[in-house]
């Protein structure tokens, strides 16, 4: 027979497991989150990357990449929660930009040279905006 001060400490053994296995999830989505902000991301011919910087300077930062690469801005649309950019490569490779505001002052960028994609030039473009952010590229 279960004393009532046994019941007690079974009780709360059970609330913290609970507690624990809520917790835990949620920690390793927010330590998987940050360690995502240095990596690249290939989706069908569009690579991704979060900046840990607001939408306006991810924004300055592409303008001044796309006249690094010689491309010729066709239209542009700016806005605090999501941004596009159309551009020309010479000679006629259309080029896809496009930027997403998410919380904590973070910018994920999609950026697609080409119908079917080019990587090589999609991580230089990532490179020159990461140099105008003052920020060292990925090793």
């Amino acid at each position: 027979m279960m004393t009532r001060h046994l019941r007690v400490k079974l009780a709360g053994l059970v609330m913290g497991l609970l507690f624990i296995s809520a917790c835990v999830p949620m920690l390793l989505m927010s330590a998987g989150g940050v360690a995502a902000i240095g990596t690249y991301k290939w989706v069908e011919g569009t690579m991704e990357k979060d900046y840990p910087r607001p939408m306006q300077e991810v924004w300055n930062a592409c303008l001044l990449a796309c006249n690094d690469l010689k491309l010729k801005v066709a239209g542009q649309q700016y806005g605090p929660l999501e941004s596009k950019i159309e551009a020309v490569q010479p000679p006629d490779t259309t080029v896809k930009i496009h930027l997403i505001g998410r919380p904590n002052q973070i910018t994920t960028l999609k950026v697609r040279f080409g119908m079917m994609g080019n990587q090589d030039a999609s991580a230089y473009f990532n490179r020159r905006v990461m140099h105008h952010l003052g920020m060292q590229p990925d090793a």
